[in-house]
């Protein structure tokens, strides 16, 4: 079995089936889910290599676990006697004998999504660089219209987020407005609008049943995701919201504001259970940590800082290097801190010293974000 926390956030484990070689000489391969439902019968030679393998595995049965994934690019991944296969030997030369029980896991290949000024969202793969589907239309439209009220300032995108399925999109734009988006089509599922003023940020509930936007109106969002339709409005911020995420049980909306706090809010009555204050300037984003219990913050005042949840109580200050912290996040354990800065810097804390570990060198300028791998041993910025 491979750990959860092994795969990446938005791939899909589908299915693990285990394989049954029955003869050496012209093995009968039967592919079976664990709960022992036949997907199909493969025949393979003990002279065919992982590569080939994988190929008849693919048409044989791709389109069916792509549905039941709901991703089109899928990722077979062979493991025998809790090793994984690696391209290039024979089955045989493999240790794979009759009967002995080949595991797959399936999932979804990894991609990135990114949001531009240029006012579109980008899907890439992120081993080749190669962009897989561009959602919106390329437009520099910079002069800001006001529009039924609404100061519609371009259409600059953002942010951008997967669902946690991978099968939608949701982008924040200067327009107003935050879209669904179908990764499957390319095409606009929902527009959500009700902000009146420039999204700064947008992004999913763990269960992609909701989501959250952020704006310059001073309010935060939740919306249902299968019907668009707005179910909270919170308010209770002075300045404009920067950015907002639901904790990982999907019961929290942290938001984070100019007005220089971060605030807790129960996302199902939209009320405000935390102000979480002691920055000197404007609070740029903040996250939850992976188990919840933790709240970080960026903040103009060239700190982050790191809050319990139920106290609200700041338990560390990570002074970063350059005049602002532009982002902050936890690693998926919640063991360190990654920010980056106005600095063209990044840099590793430890949470519970508050100490820098490693500073991240080679950029040229600002860097403006920066996430870890979802194994927690790489970082890209």
């Amino acid at each position: 079995q491979v750990p959860p926390c092994c795969l990446p956030r938005r791939a899909s484990l589908t299915r693990a089936c285990r394989f049954s070689p029955r003869v050496l000489a012209d093995m009968n391969v039967s592919v079976l889910t664990l709960g022992g439902d036949v997907v199909t019968t493969l025949d393979v030679t003990p002279s065919s290599k992982l590569e080939d393998f994988r190929e008849q595995l693919c048409e044989a049965v791709g389109p069916r676990l792509g549905n039941i994934a709901g991703a089109a690019d899928l990722r077979p991944r062979l493991f025998h006697c809790g090793g994984e296969l690696l391209p290039g030997l024979p089955l045989i030369a493999a240790g794979i004998r009759a009967g002995s029980p080949l595991t797959v896991v399936v999932t979804a290949a990894s991609r990135v999504v990114s949001a531009s000024g240029d006012g579109t969202a980008r899907i890439w793969n992120p081993e080749t660089g190669d962009c897989l589907q561009t959602l919106g239309t390329v437009g520099w439209e910079k002069r800001a219209t006001v529009q039924d009220g609404a100061l519609r300032a371009g259409r600059e995108m953002t942010s951008a987020a997967f669902s946690p399925d991978g099968k939608l999109v949701l982008s924040a734009s200067a327009d107003c407005t935050a879209k669904i988006w179908s990764t499957q089509s390319g095409e606009i599922v929902h527009t959500l609008l009700g902000h009146r003023r420039r999204l700064r940020s947008a992004a999913f509930s763990p269960d992609g049943a909701l989501a959250v936007t952020a704006s310059d109106d001073l309010t935060a969002k939740i919306w249902s995701v299968e019907s668009g339709e707005c179910l909270h409005t919170l308010q209770g911020h002075s300045c404009g919201v920067t950015s907002g995420v639901f904790s990982p049980d999907g019961s929290l909306v942290l938001t984070a504001s100019s007005d220089k706090t971060a605030k807790i809010w129960c996302a199902s009555s939209g009320k405000c259970m935390q102000t979480l204050k002691g920055h000197r300037w404007g609070v740029i984003s903040a996250v939850f940590s992976s188990d919840g219990t933790l709240v970080l913050t960026a903040s103009e005042d060239r700190t982050a800082k790191i809050w319990h949840v139920e106290s609200g109580e700041c338990l560390q200050t990570l002074r970063a290097q350059g005049p602002k912290v532009l982002s902050a996040v936890f690693s998926p354990d919640g063991t360190r801190a990654l920010t980056t800065s106005l600095n063209p810097v990044a840099q590793i804390w430890h949470v519970e010293s508050g100490k820098c570990l490693h500073t991240l060198r080679g950029h040229q300028n600002s860097v403006h974000s920066a996430a870890f791998s979802p194994d927690g041993m790489q970082v890209i910025t």
